[in-house]
């Protein structure tokens, strides 16, 4: 029998969350911070992660992942020192949604449904009924939503790529600009134009079925290094 038995993911994950309680407590600066003043460090890990998944390295998106929880677990123990909010209210509302989201896999009480939805299209259909029916219930656009219900800070290659696939999800018209005509280099001369040839860019990395940051990101290693 093995002496020293592998902890529990669960007992990991208490001990990392008594870890940062302590670090509050017990460290000028982690006890200095903010969710304001975490905004940058939130942006920087993610961005680290997606570094590590490009570099198709496990053991560097491990380390990068546990970053980005480190930041998750800080801003959840300043809105419970705040009163605003707990881990566990974090996780159940989290919870609730993945639910009341994913009508293909659990029943409205949470259960598993006897029999699954594989049909792709339908899922997102399902999907976006839900989130539908959250909006209407919320009466209005949620504080930390920007324009169309997108995350205002989102990168403007991803943000047209996400405006488009919601319109065309929706059958709901494309912008003529977002059409993605063919465009020569040459005939860019003006910010009006360069908006239309990087619209049209997107669109058609959604035609290939691409991620235009993605791609653009990649480029830009292969081009200037990493």
């Amino acid at each position: 029998m093995n002496p020293h038995p592998k902890p529990t993911d669960t007992e990991q994950l208490r001990q990392l969350i008594d870890t940062v309680a302590t670090l509050r407590v017990r460290c000028a600066w982690t006890q200095a911070l903010t969710h304001e003043s975490l905004r940058g460090y939130l942006l920087e890990e993610s961005y680290e992660v997606l570094e590590a998944i490009d570099a198709g390295a496990p053991e560097a998106l491990r380390e990068e992942l546990g970053d980005l929880l480190y930041q998750v677990l800080l801003h959840a123990q300043i809105g419970a020192e705040h009163g605003y909010f707990t881990l566990g209210e974090v996780a159940q509302t989290l919870r609730d949604k993945l639910v009341r989201r994913n009508r293909h896999v659990f029943e409205s009480d949470g259960t598993e449904r006897a029999t699954v939805i594989e049909d792709v299209e339908e899922i997102i259909r399902l999907w976006d009924a839900a989130k539908a029916e959250e909006k209407a219930e919320q009466g209005k656009t949620k504080p930390v939503d920007g324009a169309h219900g997108l995350p205002a800070g989102l990168p403007a290659l991803a943000l047209a790529q996400k405006l488009r696939e919601r319109r065309e999800r929706s059958e709901t018209p494309l912008p003529e600009a977002h059409h993605g005509a063919a465009l020569e280099v040459s005939q860019v001369d003006d910010e009006r134009g360069l908006g239309d040839a990087l619209l049209a860019l997107t669109a058609r990395a959604q035609q290939l079925g691409l991620d235009a940051e993605s791609v653009l990101r990649a480029r830009l290693a292969e081009v200037y290094g990493p």
